[in-house]
């Protein structure tokens, strides 16, 4: 088990300057109030204060003279740290978890993160509840006892900079963190990309998947495609043999049903399938039986079940040349006769890879690739961090757009009702593509959308075993991810299970 770290909440106390020297943390006369200073977009010098827990805050008034300032030299300080200062159980510094073009991104992905100097080096606390990958211009730091402030400057999306705080208490313990625990490794070994995985009957079913089983796709490895179904029983210790498909397949959108496992489209070395397959638990093997056919044969599209319905979006078209396609569609498992319905698509750019979740009355779509041919007929691809929300009843609304793409992200999304809100884990960044070195995992971020809050926050606990391209299947209020792709050309047989501790 690894620790959770905590989100706290950060308070607004006005618009600032770009100015790292007028940003100070002090204590005034008495040492029971904070008084932070900083600089004004006019270049006016303005101060607020506060008690010791950081709670309410004064009226932003000028103020003649600055206070010294907290701002600590430049040693001892964290990768992208800005500030330290001592503390008797160990140096304390905040830093920015912005990701950086190039680099690995490592949890946590926030734009302040406060982190606490121990024998084995500096580690992680806490961390600021702005939207995640947030840009921190600099950042003061004042302490009085195990009372941590820190005032930083923040840019906003629209250019203005606004000065925040957030108040921390040292001698707080971080909980470890109890989501997680694995099931049996899946058997078809090295692990499978793009597996069709779902439940039926309480019995966990995976079908089919990719790998490259003897070198990596730079190095001319040719990629497999597998028929194989295995099923996992509850309490088994081992998956058995279940069956196989009549082709090999792989990259279909997937989902659970009542009456069993719905794959949808997919393809394999020979084409794109425009067909479904429904999995089913007879009590000894698997069953797989046709299912109403798509209207497009589509690779990579995704999915999600909302009040009886499936609802089918974008995917990769057979081509050539191979496209992003922007199909919206849906069957209506009371009335399967009538086949798969066109509905209005969104109001964003053709994709696949993306992200699919269905909550409180609605469909979610997030993230994605599109790929197209652009002017000069070469192809392009876009990696996408845009966010939808389609109601039945009153159609598309764009949502905030997501801190990074999201490309690949485990699909259809893990939710939760109370609070509301929509998990994406890892997911490929576009910015880091063709620049981090292959031998390097996928993030482990999670993020979530906040139904409430209606914004893109940052999850507390780091992902231990990122993969991309892989249907997380809902059992008994967790999560299953059955293998996926843990970096280029690379898979595992991992099998782990999420059950969120809500905040």
């Amino acid at each position: 088990m690894t620790p959770s770290l905590l989100s706290l909440p950060a308070r607004s106390l006005g618009l600032a300057a770009a100015d790292a020297r007028a940003l100070t943390v002090s204590l005034e006369s008495g040492g029971n109030r904070w008084r932070v200073t900083w600089a004004t977009p006019a270049g006016q010098v303005v101060a607020s204060t506060a008690a010791i827990t950081g709670e309410i805050w004064s009226k932003v008034a000028p103020v003649s003279v600055t206070t010294p300032g907290a701002l600590s030299a430049e040693i001892n300080l964290p990768v992208g740290g800005f500030a330290s200062v001592a503390h008797p159980r160990g140096r304390v510094a905040v830093r920015t978890g912005r990701r950086v073009i190039g680099i690995r991104p490592e949890f946590p992905g926030a734009g302040l993160i406060v982190s606490r100097s121990q024998a084995e080096g500096w580690v992680d606390l806490a961390f600021s509840d702005d939207p995640p990958d947030t840009e921190v211009l600099a950042a003061a730091l004042g302490i009085s006892g195990d009372n941590l402030l820190a005032a930083y400057l923040v840019k906003e999306n629209g250019g203005e900079i606004n000065c925040r705080v957030l108040h921390y208490y040292l001698a707080g313990e971080r909980a470890e963190s109890t989501a997680w625990h694995q099931l049996p490794d899946y058997p078809l070994k090295p692990g499978v990309a793009a597996v069709m995985a779902g439940v039926h009957h309480g019995v966990l079913i995976a079908a089919g998947g990719a790998n490259f089983p003897d070198q990596p796709p730079w190095e001319n490895g040719v990629k497999r495609t597998y028929d194989e179904i295995f099923a996992l029983l509850p309490n088994d210790s081992t998956w058995r043999s279940a069956g196989r498909l009549a082709t090999p397949r792989a990259y279909a959108a997937v989902v659970s049903i009542p009456n069993g496992v719905l794959a949808l489209g997919g393809e394999n070395a020979t084409g794109v399938f425009n067909d479904a397959l429904l999995f089913q638990w007879d009590g000894k093997q698997v069953v797989v039986t046709a299912a109403p056919a798509l209207p497009v044969a589509v690779a990579s599209p995704v999915a999600a079940v909302l009040a009886g319905k499936v609802y089918l979006a974008g995917g990769y078209e057979p081509g050539p040349p191979r496209i992003s396609g922007k199909g919206f569609f849906c069957l209506d498992l009371e009335n399967l006769s009538a086949g798969w319905q066109r509905l209005p698509t969104w109001p964003g750019p053709a994709r696949a890879l993306g992200v699919m979740a269905a909550l409180d009355g609605a469909i979610y779509l997030i993230s994605g690739l599109e790929l197209k041919v652009g002017a000069d007929g070469q192809p392009q691809t876009v990696y996408l961090n845009d966010a939808y929300r389609y109601r039945p009843s009153s159609g598309w609304e764009k949502l905030p757009d997501l801190p990074w793409s999201v490309l690949a992200a485990p699909s259809p999304a893990p939710v939760t009702t109370t609070p509301a809100r929509v998990f994406i884990f890892g997911g490929v960044d576009g910015r880091q593509v063709g620049k981090a070195p292959r031998d390097k995992r996928v993030p482990e971020d999670i993020i979530y959308f906040d139904v409430a809050r209606h914004e893109w926050c940052l999850w507390p606990e780091r992902w231990p075993e990122p993969v991309v391209c892989t249907p997380p299947v809902p059992m008994n209020g967790a999560w299953v991810f059955v293998s996926g792709e843990t970096k280029a050309g690379n898979r595992t047989t991992a099998v782990p299970v999420w059950r969120p501790n809500l905040l």
